[in-house]
């Protein structure tokens, strides 16, 4: 049970009656909210906001889009619920977010890093008081430093699975996960191999969560804190994503917030042209494919093994229709 996300706010749009331009009021989802946050109070890891942006990645969105966009999303809920008189500590506590992951394994390290950072200078600029008189994180002045702390949790991206080999999306996936895990994230959802093209088996998702299991069992990714930190390549890169992710927040806000941006339209114009682009680099041959690890297709069109591609295409094809008209 959580607030809807970004689907019902793109049902908030201006719409016509009488031939008079009217908005629907949100009063009644920002109550929702607030009773639903106000209810779930005493169950202090239970988060109930959720800001969808994996939403914004498989759609296509930059690494910096996705963060900007996701700040602002929580921003707005934040804002909406402390307005409505919920203790900005509180508000802070029940959001999390369910970020994509990428295959641009070094940027998506240091988005996740970024992430966090934003986010908790974002919290402490509400003050956030902690309600405990015991607790000891909390600063000088009585921020409650609990309340900064972003929950993340990451999902690979849908947008980069492929259908001509399915099982290259074990390796895309592998890695995706692999990222976020050493940036840090509370969860991780592997998504199965097949599916690009088919509703996942048994097998399949079994091979997801093994994939996780390597991570955690046999690499032991969970037992280091931030192994990232003091990375020359990697702490550049957490700066400059920081920066372009914040500049983008900023021209959000200055637009009057995630809400107003969603109903004019501006961020799924955004987000369609980054997709559109990332396409046409991919058509043009001028990105090989799907960035660090050279898991990729040829990008000689000529060679004989397109053809075998060509093959493993029309049977995967076959398969997805046999499958549909059953």
């Amino acid at each position: 049970m959580h607030l809807k996300s970004i689907e019902r706010l793109t049902q908030l749009r201006p719409y016509q009656q009488n031939d008079a331009k009217r908005e629907k009021d949100v009063s009644a989802v920002i109550a929702t909210g607030k009773e639903l946050v106000e209810t779930l109070a005493a169950y202090p890891h239970f988060r109930c906001i959720a800001v969808n942006s994996v939403q914004l990645n498989n759609a296509g969105a930059y690494i910096y889009q996705e963060l900007g966009y996701a700040l602002a999303w929580g921003n707005e809920y934040l804002n909406q619920l402390v307005e409505a008189g919920v203790p900005a500590a509180l508000a802070a506590k029940k959001i999390k977010f369910n970020f994509g992951i990428s295959s641009n394994y070094f940027m998506e390290i240091a988005k996740f890093r970024a992430a966090r950072m934003l986010w908790a200078d974002m919290v402490k600029q509400y003050a956030p008081k902690c309600p405990r008189t015991d607790c000891k994180n909390t600063g000088a002045d009585g921020t409650c430093y609990c309340a900064c702390k972003m929950v993340a949790h990451a999902e690979t991206s849908n947008f980069n699975l492929t259908l001509f080999d399915a099982h290259v999306n074990l390796l895309r996936t592998q890695t995706e996960a692999m990222s976020a895990a050493i940036a840090g994230v509370n969860s991780i959802t592997v998504s199965p191999f097949d599916k690009a093209y088919e509703t996942p088996d048994d097998f399949s998702e079994r091979i997801a969560r093994n994939q996780q299991l390597l991570l955690k069992e046999e690499s032991h990714l969970n037992r280091i804190v931030d192994p990232a930190a003091g990375s020359y390549y990697i702490e550049n890169l957490t700066v400059a994503i920081a920066k372009q992710a914040w500049d983008l927040f900023l021209s959000v806000e200055e637009a009057g917030g995630m809400l107003q941006a969603v109903k004019a339209g501006s961020i799924q114009e955004a987000v369609n042209q980054s997709n559109k682009a990332r396409h046409e680099a991919v058509s043009n041959v001028k990105k090989s494919c799907w960035e660090p690890t050279s898991i990729r297709i040829s990008m000689n069109w000529q060679e004989t093994n397109v053809r075998w591609m060509d093959a493993r295409n029309a049977v995967a094809m076959e398969k997805h229709t046999k499958k549909k008209a059953l």
